[in-house]
């Protein structure tokens, strides 16, 4: 239950008290000004005052996921995002870095390079978590939530550059088609600076994700990026510079 389903429960829990209450109902000496007012009505302002505060508190994200990119400056820009997000925004109960190893030693994999600046800021190993086995933008995702459906995990922060989290959102769109994530599964986007570059590459990469995800999510899965395809994108984000 997030805060807001949790305000509305305990607002109408504070409608159900004045109800049953009858807070017009004065005993004692009127003359005098003595007033004894319902329990129920002093349990009812209760209850009302916790939805407020349920409905103004900041609610924690169960996890942000930090994917893997194509550079270090990418890998940087995304830890960045994620760690302001978590000591200043929502925050959340868990980061997650999100990617293999790339043929790399651990120690000289990206991952080890998120890690070790999650650690300059003084994030604990114990708030971290670890998906060590994607290979692209599906398997982050997938893999992801696989792992946190385990927890009940709901509300979950990915940060990357915007183009990069449009693909994230059409993969999500077809796992709550296909019953692989629940329906109130929700994606925060917390963006990273983006280039035209980024745009351009991002541009294409959603377009042929989308050819993918159109036979569902296992035959996505098999279908492989053409190396066609992903010289003209490389060619592409290389032409249009980082700028």
């Amino acid at each position: 239950m997030n805060k807001n389903q949790l305000g509305i429960f305990l607002f109408v829990i504070a409608l159900i008290f004045f109800f049953i209450s009858n807070p017009f109902n004065l005993t004692g000496n009127v003359i005098g000004g003595s007033i004894e007012f319902d329990y129920l009505f002093i349990i009812g302002i209760v209850f009302l005052i916790a939805s407020f505060v349920a409905f103004v508190s900041r609610q924690s994200l169960d996890a942000i996921v930090i994917p893997t990119g194509g550079s270090y400056e990418t890998d940087m820009a995304r830890a960045d995002e994620a760690v302001k997000e978590y000591y200043t925004g929502k925050g959340a109960k868990k980061l997650i870095i999100s990617g293999g190893l790339g043929g790399k030693p651990v120690s000289k994999s990206q991952r080890a390079d998120i890690y070790r600046r999650l650690r300059e800021y003084r994030i604990k190993p114990s708030e971290m978590g670890i998906e060590g086995t994607s290979r692209n933008t599906l398997e982050n995702l997938l893999n992801v939530l696989e792992k946190l459906k385990k927890k009940g995990a709901k509300d979950v922060g990915i940060a990357s550059n915007p183009s990069h989290l449009d693909r994230f959102e059409d993969i999500l769109e077809q796992a709550k088609k296909e019953g692989i994530a629940s329906k109130d599964f929700k994606i925060y986007r917390l963006e990273t600076p983006e280039s035209f570059g980024d745009k351009f590459y991002g541009i294409l990469s959603r377009l042929f994700y989308r050819y993918k995800l159109s036979k569902g999510l296992e035959e996505a899965k098999k279908r492989k990026t053409p190396s066609w395809f992903r010289k003209l994108a490389n060619f592409g984000y290389r032409l249009m510079g980082r700028k």
